[in-house]
């Protein structure tokens, strides 16, 4: 097979964590996007193998579109693979979904070891769900990258975004802008998910350091969709008069929450978010009357950033076991820089696609 060399372009800024409160008082987004998936092998009834062609053939296992951000990523992945597959470096890629469905996220997985795909890029529904068809992968001679969504499985190399430590950030940022014994609303994502855990986790632990004497006063999982926050800050707002802080690990949900703040003509406290473009929007749409925040940032581009690893692995080059990406949170001071007027809500920053691929998925 061809080899090549190619050099995985990582972003790293260290975050600062923020400490102390003040002595006075105060991802998955959803969307219309998509994208088509190379769906050749499905169309040859699964008998298609990776042998036809000199290069590698690399397949992709995402485990579900249902929110923007897993657009955007999938659509990271399938520009670079185009891209490698033109300069002759992969000879073919195969891409599959499962809908959310962690059988049919395995059953995927099986169908690309029977493909005989060289290298098997995966984000994981579950921690532990498919440890025992990835074990069976690599026992097949078959690279496993894994990104995003980690799995405790023994992989080549996983390249993740320590959602731990966004929440952390955000709950720091959140701790010294409010009072002591400030009350904090909690907006979290998908029950049940690790992203949303470790996010929670981190977010608590980040502001409880910062503030000891914060309390919590409601956490609600809103499944990192604008609607369902909307509804339930209405709920939040007239159920509690007084509020110190909003601390969301979603874009989506802080939109929501401005804007529930400006239908109740309620005065904004400091807030946390994810940067999406409809956070951003209403954040610079509303700078000048109040509104305090920021956006940590977790890259579309981290499928990119893993199937370069995979092909860096399949060419023989050391990797590390582990690669943290970071980006540095967005702050009103770049927050204009970052957000794309032609764009609509779904967008995410920090991207590697043209802008022609941007307007396909995202018209405004």
């Amino acid at each position: 097979m061809k080899k090549r060399l190619l050099i995985a372009a990582v972003c790293v800024s260290m975050i600062a964590s923020l400490a102390g409160c003040s002595g006075s008082g105060g991802s998955a987004e959803t969307g219309e996007a998509s994208v088509e998936e190379n769906t050749d092998a499905e169309a040859a009834g699964g008998e298609e193998t990776a042998d036809s062609g000199g290069g590698y053939t690399i397949g992709f296992s995402n485990f579900s579109l249902t929110d923007s951000w897993r657009v955007q990523m999938e659509a990271e992945f399938e520009y670079h693979a185009e891209q490698l597959k033109e300069q002759g470096v992969i000879d073919d890629y195969v891409m599959l979904q499962a809908n959310g469905d962690q059988s049919k996220q395995i059953s995927d997985i099986s169908d690309l070891i029977t493909m005989g795909c060289d290298a098997i890029v995966v984000t994981c529904i579950t921690p532990d769900g498919l440890n025992s068809i990835i074990e069976e992968a690599r026992n097949e001679g078959i690279v496993v990258v894994n990104f995003n969504q980690s799995c405790t499985a023994e992989v080549d190399c996983r390249v993740v975004v320590s959602d731990y430590e966004l929440g952390y950030t955000s709950g720091s940022w959140l701790g010294e802008r409010i009072p002591e014994n400030g009350k904090v609303v909690v907006l979290d994502g998908t029950e049940g998910n690790q992203i949303n855990a470790d996010r929670h986790n981190g977010g608590v632990d980040g502001l409880m350091e910062a503030c000891p004497t914060a309390e919590v006063i409601a956490t609600l999982n809103l499944d990192w969709d604008y609607a369902t926050a909307k509804a339930a800050m209405e709920d939040i707002l007239s159920a509690y008069p007084e509020i110190d802080g909003i601390l969301s690990q979603g874009g989506a949900m802080t939109q929501a929450a401005i804007d529930a703040y400006i239908d109740a003509g309620r005065d904004f406290v400091p807030m946390t978010g994810e940067a999406s473009n409809g956070f951003l929007r209403v954040w610079l749409e509303n700078e000048d009357k109040g509104l305090e925040t920021m956006a940590f940032t977790n890259p579309t581009y981290i499928s990119a950033i893993a199937l370069d690893y995979a092909i860096d692995i399949l060419n023989g080059e050391e990797v590390e076991q582990e690669i943290v990406l970071e980006e540095d949170p967005v702050t009103i001071d770049t927050a204009a820089d970052f957000y794309r007027e032609d764009l609509n809500d779904n967008f995410w920053v920090h991207t590697y696609l043209p802008d022609d691929i941007l307007q396909e998925l995202f018209p405004n």
